[in-house]
């Protein structure tokens, strides 16, 4: 006896078996068929629309939906999947009346919230979208997709914290969403950047703060950090034997993190995270009084990236009390010329496979970071100090430039300067980052600035650079070149 052919139900249930294992073309069939065997159902329209969305045909799963409303105009859920396949369109205003006629015949229905969302997104009304995937979430808690839109929703206001926590939420649900994932890990990266982490491992960096640190604490000591980072360095400061420490963070996050870790390590009672810039804090409201020693490592691979000049001015003139210790009491910006074959194939390009690319060097970035160490990068001038800073003699720090001649010491071809920072952390200890010295993690970078054309250096010529900063940046020019 020969099998009876299925039923528009079961095919209508195989096509749902199929769409939730992703097997988008098999539910496609088995709806289509389904509606050849029982055309007038406007769910099968309502799911075959669902497939062929995931699918990508979208002008295909708006006909389907449009049937399945003309089947049955009661049917929510054809009413919002209308409306997100109309925001896909770009159609927003259609979407948005789609997903509006959803909500008033079932106000409870969470989907329509979230796509409803996705069309005041579009259109730019961030507040109205925030609001609707709220809304979502209350109804339907763990909904990953609309946790996801009212993450990119608050980060395009601006509300990175929150956005963060949002994210967190999406993955916390068990959804593999991996846009979720990807996004979550780029929002981290902006609000904590990656070298916070090689930073922390830096032994060197370390041991060089925490002598310094028991140099300058006394039992009685108010210690002040600017960027509290981990809380690593003031915990340092605490442990030295600081009768307090408060440290500000400009980054909640960070902020947030660090005072756990310091709870964590037993110090709270001695270390206070605040989450504000040093420039907003208060004598008499966040510090009890002036303090009287300041550590900070917001000093960026060039020194100054960070403000740390204004940040240091503004400390001194009103946080710190004259005299005040300062961890590091001094700093200078280091240079020198390098060359190497290695270094050329990562700084410029000239022939390559018998074509000539040399014009692509004239768009290609010539300040970048020099994140690996094993690029042999040879050294062929002396050492040269480009500009010194005196934390704790000068009070003022304004935009300067000099003049360097900086003679070859050996032969070679110069493609730049490589530039470095060396921290006198007082008058005992010295940290340098120094190109030619390896280290296994470094929150610090040697930077380079490129020539425009490489030069060719014999002992007994020099480069002329002019360096130069503005106090938030550094920059280094080739003037000539001089026998």
């Amino acid at each position: 006896m020969a099998d009876a052919p299925p039923s528009a139900q079961a095919l209508f249930d195989a096509g749902n078996a199929h769409q939730a294992a992703g097997r988008l073309l098999e539910a496609v069939d088995s709806y289509r068929r389904a509606i050849e065997l029982a055309p007038g159902v406007a769910a099968t329209h309502n799911n075959l629309g669902n497939a062929l969305m995931g699918l990508g045909r979208l002008g295909e799963a708006e006909a389907s939906y449009r049937r399945s409303l003309e089947l049955d105009p009661g049917l929510h859920e054809a009413h919002s999947n209308l409306g997100n396949v109309l925001n896909d369109l770009g159609r927003l205003p259609e979407g948005e009346a789609s997903c509006r006629r959803a909500l008033a015949l079932r106000p409870d229905f969470a989907p329509a919230h979230n796509n409803l969302g996705n069309s005041l997104r579009g259109a730019g009304r961030l507040a109205e979208a925030e609001a609707c995937y709220r809304r979502a979430i209350e109804l339907t808690p763990q909904f990953a997709s609309a946790l996801g839109n009212l993450a990119i929703t608050l980060q395009a206001l601006g509300r990175l914290p929150e956005a963060e926590a949002a994210y967190r939420r999406v993955l916390q649900s068990g959804a593999l969403d991996v846009r979720a994932f990807n996004s979550h890990s780029a929002l981290l990266t902006r609000m904590v950047p990656q070298w916070h982490v090689p930073m922390m491992n830096d032994a060197e960096r370390n041991e060089a703060y925490r002598a310094a640190l028991r140099g300058a604490v006394r039992p009685e000591t108010l210690v002040l950090e600017i960027g509290t980072g981990s809380g690593l360095l003031a915990m340092m400061a605490a442990r030295a034997g600081a009768r307090e420490v408060l440290t500000c963070e400009a980054e909640p996050l960070i902020a947030a993190t660090a005072r756990e870790i310091v709870a964590a390590n037993g110090l709270a009672r001695v270390v206070r995270v605040v989450a504000k810039r040093s420039t907003a804090l208060a004598v008499g409201g966040d510090l009890p009084r002036r303090a009287d020693v300041l550590v900070s490592e917001i000093f960026s691979s060039e020194l100054l990236g960070e403000g740390v000049l204004a940040s240091l001015e503004d400390a001194k003139r009103r946080l710190l009390v004259p005299g005040a210790r300062i961890v590091p009491r001094a700093a200078s910006v280091m240079c020198a010329l390098f060359g190497g074959e290695e270094m050329r194939r990562n700084v410029r390009v000239d022939e390559v496979c018998g074509f000539d690319l040399r014009r692509f060097n004239a768009i290609a970035a010539p300040k970048r970071y020099l994140h690996r160490a094993d690029l042999g990068l040879e050294l062929l001038s002396a050492d040269a100090e480009a500009f010194a800073f005196d934390f704790e003699a000068e009070d003022r720090f304004p935009a300067a430039r000099t003049v360097l001649r900086m003679p070859a010491t050996r032969a070679g071809r110069c493609y730049g300067v490589v530039q470095w920072l060396r921290l006198r952390m007082d008058e005992r200890v010295t940290f340098e980052n120094h190109p030619g010295a390896r280290s296994a993690a470094s929150g610090w970078q040697q930077c380079i600035y490129a020539f425009a054309q490489p030069l060719d250096l014999v002992p007994g010529q020099s480069a002329v650079v002019v360096a130069a900063h503005d106090r938030a940046g550094l920059w280094f020019f080739l003037e000539r070149v001089e026998a």
